[in-house]
């Protein structure tokens, strides 16, 4: 039978909560910038660094800005996201994703956070899970974000593993499509239906179970046999 080696988190709305808020920052942004902004916009954007959401919208505006004005518009959106998640607390967790990342403690599976986010550890803190997770990759470090691969490549690097020994889990459209380029075993949970292509689909945060997932790795195992 096989089992659970190592799992890949994604964290906004997958762990945190937080998709609300990027929609609020990301609101407020575009409000300044003139543009409509949309939940659906949104969360096709989830999984983007701050950069990509931020040029993104200036697209959309048709100005164009220096550099350093982006630079600037970053760091303003990031100051007003920081002040929203300093408020969070451990009751902003996903449904079910503590007693899912206990399950995986309990077995001792390394667990490793591949975020877009710069802000991914004090989100975790917030929510008193970051010391469940044997590590976190450091976005400012990458050449390419999502849906580039590269970040969990690196998550699976940090893990002592193999690609294909990682179970890796994501509610974004650029997350899942790099996770799709690799050959580890996808989890998409949501209601999108971009997230139907995993190779293991929940609809809800709370259905993530380690025995569904190891149910579902080892029926993929059937098929491909």
């Amino acid at each position: 039978m096989k089992q659970i080696k190592v799992v890949i988190f994604d964290m906004d709305g997958v762990i945190s909560n937080t998709v609300p808020l990027h929609f609020e920052t990301n609101s407020r942004l575009a409000k300044q910038l003139g543009v409509d902004f949309t939940e659906e916009w949104n969360q096709s954007l989830q999984g983007l660094s701050r950069r990509k959401t931020v040029d993104a919208m200036i697209k959309r505006c048709g100005r164009t800005y220096k550099e350093q004005e982006i630079a600037d518009i970053c760091e303003e959106k990031n100051k007003h996201y920081q002040q929203l998640i300093s408020k969070l607390t451990a009751e902003d967790a996903q449904p079910g994703i503590r007693a899912f990342i206990q399950q995986l403690a309990n077995r001792n599976i390394p667990m490793v956070i591949a975020s877009a986010s710069q802000n991914a550890e004090l989100v975790l803190t917030q929510l008193q899970l970051i010391d469940y997770f044997q590590d976190v990759v450091d976005v400012t470090k990458l050449k390419k974000g999502k849906p580039d691969p590269e970040i969990f490549l690196k998550a699976a690097e940090l893990a002592g593993a193999d690609p294909s020994e990682c179970v890796a889990i994501e509610d974004g459209e650029p997350g899942l499509s790099a996770i799709l380029q690799t050959e580890m075993f996808s989890v998409g949970v949501g209601h999108e239906p971009f997230l139907k292509q995993a190779d293991l689909y929940l609809d809800s945060t709370l259905k993530l179970t380690v025995e569904a997932l190891e149910r579902a790795l080892n029926e993929r195992q059937l098929v491909l046999k």
